[in-house]
């Protein structure tokens, strides 16, 4: 057989179950039909096929990231108040005045990616006062999102427009911040309280070009396929997948995505798990790129928030009182009620939990959904900052999948000593984050950036920190460059370091295993799709903190070049 396009003299990490390593890859169409030397090649070469040295370079399988949410940090970028590269507040007071100034034509003003650990005193804990907004513009509504996602920052007009007064009555699952001494509104909205304030819509146009954007970029970083996360229908009349469909219709989808819904805890759960089968219905494609798989839940909020769910108590520093553990937003029994239903529907589950106490609760809820409806289930975890020692070898029984999220495993400059060493306490801090406790366990990792939440999802960063618990692109956290990978200053429980291998795998074979592809994707063998990548340095031979400067100079999905580096 002859082949369409051959890569040849590289060293190509083929993935399968051996960890292969290959000179030379044929491919026919979209699928790989050989795997082997240079020489062997040669037979599968004519003249009218494309052969790419790639110079000694190092090939993987086309990367997967799954837990993204699309399209990411677009329309900030194209249209609104960008603030995830502020490392102060006075830098994030400039950064919207400046766009104010710029955009006067703009009725209202949207934006992303504030933190709240660099306000100072009780702003630290409940986010930043409505005041610091008001004198920047006190005549039109300000609605700001936080780097995580689950904190609104509004001014007073944007209070008003929500209709929020004092006297509002708080929402289950959400917190409306107020100045405890006055009971005035302190303009933060968190988790489901959030809804309060109209979220932006966009036109279809306006959709596609931040879908190019977002594609765009997860090409150049080496993803070749998504777990999409996605809000509930009310959210958002025109949902992603309609714009994800219309690529594919052009022929200009560059991704495979797969699709969650999520299950809101205030909504009935049964009308959004139809509609998650109704979307399955109109969009999931067998053997296609678009698949719409997974049911997704939020059980708690965030350390930040101050809504993470946890067995002990937060610090005294956090302000709450002496047992305040935050909350679990589900009903317990309705929890393991809906579980059991998404799994007869055939979806996965996808769980954010980030509290100890939370995790445990998933497990425990996971345990009886699976017990009752049997399977082939591969439902997942994520973000899992705090995990009792217990629940490593629950998760490893019941096949969960751990969803991490290897950029924020290290001792973050503005995050860790200004908000979850004083929330948490310095030693339960310490222990944050396990890495190699999964897979001691044998459970299975993924491997996410949960973008936008770290705004540059370039999976090299993760490698390296999962591999080092330190620092990495130090000039984005405005901290000096390490070259040790032990240095004490930002390294985190080096107990728990990954190998490069194991995080590979998290974001190829073992990503694919999670999304049900492993058949079709997440190693270079014949018969699976070609989706590869070839990258500058061979990480597996490198300096760990070499890791970050990986550059990818081609990707390669269904057999077609679809990024190639200029520079």
């Amino acid at each position: 057989m002859i082949a369409d396009t051959v890569l040849t003299n590289g060293k190509i990490y083929t993935m399968d179950k051996d960890n292969t390593v290959v000179e030379s890859i044929a491919i026919k169409a979209n699928k790989i039909i050989f795997t082997g030397s240079d020489s062997e090649v040669k037979s599968y070469i004519s003249s009218h096929t494309k052969v790419v040295d790639v110079k000694g370079n190092t090939v993987l399988p086309g990367l997967i990231e799954t837990h993204v949410h699309v399209p990411g940090n677009a329309y900030n970028v194209l249209h609104n108040i960008d603030l995830y590269d502020a490392k102060t507040a006075e830098e994030t007071e400039t950064v919207i005045e400046r766009f104010i100034k710029e955009h006067p034509e703009k009725n209202r003003y949207y934006g992303k990616g504030f933190k709240t650990s660099v306000f100072p005193g009780t702003e630290s804990t409940k986010g930043p006062k409505k005041e610091r907004l008001d004198r920047i513009c006190s005549d039109k509504p300000i609605g700001i999102i936080d780097e995580g996602g689950h904190i609104c920052w509004l001014n007073s007009k944007a209070l008003e427009l929500a209709g929020i007064t004092e006297t509002i009555e708080e929402i289950d699952g959400g917190i409306i911040e107020k100045d405890e001494k006055t009971g005035e509104l302190w303009g933060i909205l968190k988790d489901e309280a959030k809804k309060l304030f109209p979220e932006q819509q966009f036109s279809p146009e306006e959709k596609r070009e931040a879908y190019q954007w977002f594609q765009d970029l997860f090409t150049s970083y080496g993803y070749t396929s998504i777990l999409a996360m996605r809000q509930s229908a009310s959210s958002d009349p025109t949902p992603i997948l309609e714009t994800i469909a219309y690529f594919d219709e052009q022929d200009q989808l560059n991704l495979r995505v797969a699709s969650a819904r999520e299950i809101k805890v205030l909504e009935d759960e049964y009308i959004q798990i139809n509609d998650l089968a109704e979307l399955k219905k109109k969009y999931h494609q067998e053997g296609g790129k678009i698949k719409v798989t997974t049911a997704k839940f939020f059980l708690d909020g965030t350390v930040e928030g101050l809504n993470a769910f946890l067995s002990e108590p937060y610090s005294l520093e956090a302000g709450k009182g002496e047992n305040y553990c935050g909350e679990l937003f589900w009903d317990e029994g309705r929890l393991k009620a809906t579980f059991i239903e998404v799994l007869s529907r055939g979806f996965n589950i996808h769980i954010h939990a980030i509290g100890d106490e939370a995790v445990s609760k998933a497990v425990e809820a996971l345990e009886i959904a699976q017990e009752k409806v049997k399977g082939d289930h591969r439902n997942c975890i994520t973000h899992l900052q705090l995990v009792h020692a217990d629940d490593f070898s629950k998760m490893a029984e019941l096949n969960i999948i751990a969803c991490v999220n290897p950029y924020w495993h290290f001792k973050e400059p503005s995050v860790y000593f200004d908000g979850e060493e004083v929330f948490l306490g310095k030693e339960r801090a310490e222990t944050e984050y396990p890495l190699k406790s999964f897979i001691d366990h044998g459970v299975i990792i993924t491997c996410s950036a949960d973008y936008p939440s770290s705004p540059y999802p370039n999976p090299f960063f993760a490698i390296q920190a999962g591999v080092t618990r330190n620092l990495y692109d130090a000039d984005y956290f405005g901290a000096e460059k390490i070259t040790d990978e032990n240095d004490p200053k930002w390294r985190l429980n080096p107990e728990e370091r990954a190998g490069v291998l194991e995080l590979v795998k998290g974001y190829t074979i073992d990503a694919a295993y999670a999304m049900h592809m492993e058949d079709e994707i997440g190693s270079i063998e014949c018969g699976k799709k070609a989706d590869v990548i070839v990258i500058d340095r061979d990480i597996f031979a490198i300096d760990h903190l070499d890791i970050e400067n990986t550059k990818v100079l081609k990707t390669f999905f269904d057999g077609r070049e679809v990024y190639s580096c200029k520079k």
